[in-house]
Order: structure tokens, then sequence, then C-alpha cells
């Protein structure tokens, strides 16, 4: 996947209001984490999910979650997806996800939730 992509509909969206503070701590994560490894570029979908908006588009799963992630058509599905064969990026975001209290669950095969230990 090309992740030379630089226009804004790109690229990851900002932090998703409103967010509890489990939310926003996990929101720093995967997105420094994406940033760290070059996975950022998101095949246009919004990737940041606050639940509130989640229940409002009224999707089934994660809608206890603290943050969404979505990754349909992009590079951020390598660090949620074990299909993706990104295991290093899988690892390294569920390592970052644990020191935060956090950790990610998929939903689908285009989005997951992050939720508090």
């Amino acid at each position: 996947m090309n992740t030379s992509h630089t226009t804004l509909s790109m690229t990851l969206n900002e932090c998703p209001k409103p967010l509890h503070r489990a939310g926003q701590r996990a929101y720093e994560i995967v997105s420094r984490v994406l940033r760290e490894h070059g996975a950022t570029y998101t095949g246009g979908c919004t990737t940041f999910y606050s639940p509130k908006s989640w229940k409002e588009r009224r999707e089934k799963y994660g809608l206890e979650s603290v943050l969404i992630v979505v990754y349909d058509g992009g590079d951020v599905s390598r660090a949620f997806r074990m299909d993706d064969e990104d295991y290093a990026l899988w690892e390294t975001m569920a390592a970052a996800l644990e020191a935060g209290g956090l950790y990610a669950e998929e939903c689908t095969s285009w989005y997951s939730a992050i939720y508090e230990r």
C-alpha cells in the first residue's frame, strides 16, 4: 500500500469529540504508533470515532468502547488486523495500548474498538 498520500482526507483525522479521558489516551497512543510506523493512509475514510458518534451511526459493535478506529481501505488496518500480516506493527500497537491500560478488539474486517482494561 502506498503511504505517500498527503491530502487531509487521506490521513488521520483529529481526535473526535466528546471523548472521556481513556478515549483521549487511546487516540494519542494509536495516532502516535501509526505515525511512527508510516501507517497513516486511510483510504479516504474517517479513522477515529467517539462511541457517541458510533452509536449515532447505528453501528452494532464497539458501542461500549472508549474509541473506534476505522481502517476500511487504508494502511491503518496493518496495526489492528493480523490478516494484513504486519505482525511487528500489530504487536507494537498491542503493547502500546497495554502500557496505557487499553486493548483493541477487532469488530469487523474494517474497524476495531479500543477498550479500557
